[in-house]
């Protein structure tokens, strides 16, 4: 028996719910070098800084990848007392479950000492600071932030005013956090089979919409309330109105002046409209829509096209502001997503 074969036994039987065909196929590295393990963590996360901490610096570091199309099922552990500083997480959220051993876990102004028993869900728009045990596990989700941000927007029927921010501890042995952890497996064990299927893509992104919706709906975050609260509502006329007329003229030079105008209201009350029906401001509805186009357009064209003739045609005429309010809604600058 080989040390890789040794490994994964004893990595199985800390898994025994993963264990779906053999982790050789899923393993995607291993290495006992630190450059080594921060540069491939950083390709399929983000740029960190990862050190020792301590006296001992024996890494073994082994990555498991199932990957979905805008997700992915990770197990990964480094072998030594680790410190990793990510910063922001910029354009994702990582929803991590220990299976052996202990992390402290800082997003933003909360921290938690996460074991087997509380997992963690960090947030892409608050800094984020770990530090893991050398026996620790973990499980990891990784999600798109605009997977979640546009699957939320659908469900509340609004665009969102403000990032989604989870309650980073999320308690493994409630009904809620089974639950998680169930999904997870269900999906890692599909994930894995789909990938040979014909229609495998369409399968993923129902599995990816699982992990979505779980989580939006099992774990607590600053919209859980009005999700969870949420009654069907019927629209007034002019605010229905309004957000024809934006999603038809979105580029054009737009005032809540015009708006109410084209709507027969007062703009008092095409506000008040907003405010109630949408919690947000019609002009606020106006830039989330110029954004959302803005990043349709980058995504589908060609990487030598220009950042600013896009960012001309879904309407800002302050291209500065453009790109600060860009990064704010999708973790990442224009030019990166024309690139992407």
């Amino acid at each position: 028996m080989t040390g890789t074969d040794v490994h994964e036994g004893a990595i199985a039987g800390a898994l025994p719910a993963m264990a779906i065909g053999s982790f050789h196929e899923r393993l995607l590295f291993h290495t006992n070098e630190l450059d080594e393990a921060r540069e491939k963590v950083t390709a399929l996360y983000t740029r960190h800084r990862l050190d020792f901490i301590g006296r001992d610096r024996r890494l073994d570091t082994y990555f498991y990848h199932v990957p979905l199309l805008r997700a992915s099922v990770n197990c990964l552990g480094y072998g030594s007392d680790m410190v990793i500083e990510p910063g922001d997480l910029q354009n994702f959220f990582l929803v991590q479950t220990p299976v052996r051993g202990m992390t402290h876990a800082v997003c933003g102004a909360q921290s938690i000492h996460s074991d087997p028993n509380l997992g963690s869900v960090l947030s892409p728009s608050v800094p984020v600071r770990m530090s893991w045990r050398a026996n620790c596990w973990q499980v990891q989700v990784r999600l798109e932030r605009a997977l979640l941000e546009q699957a939320l927007a659908n469900a509340l029927e609004r665009p969102l005013g403000e990032p989604i921010m989870f309650e980073l501890g999320m308690d493994m042995r409630s009904p809620a956090g089974i639950s998680w952890w169930n999904t997870v497996r269900h999906v890692a064990e599909q994930a894995h089979l789909a990938a040979a299927l014909p229609h495998g893509i369409t399968l993923l992104r129902q599995l990816e919409q699982l992990l979505v919706n779980s989580l939006l709906y099992l774990q607590p975050h600053n919209y859980t309330e009005q999700l969870l609260n949420r009654e069907p509502c019927i629209l007034p006329r002019h605010v229905k109105r309004a957000e024809e007329y934006i999603a038809a003229h979105y580029n054009e030079n737009i005032t809540i002046e015009d708006l109410a105008a084209h709507c027969g209201v007062s703009p008092r009350s095409l506000y008040r409209g907003f405010q109630e029906f949408r919690n947000i401001s019609p002009m606020q509805h106006l830039k989330t829509t110029r954004l959302e186009m803005a990043h349709r357009m980058l995504k589908v064209a060609d990487p030598s096209d220009s950042v600013t003739r896009i960012a001309l045609d879904a309407g800002f005429r302050q291209l500065g502001r453009f790109a600060v309010e860009y990064r704010r809604r999708f973790g990442e600058c224009p030019s990166e997503t024309l690139k992407s």
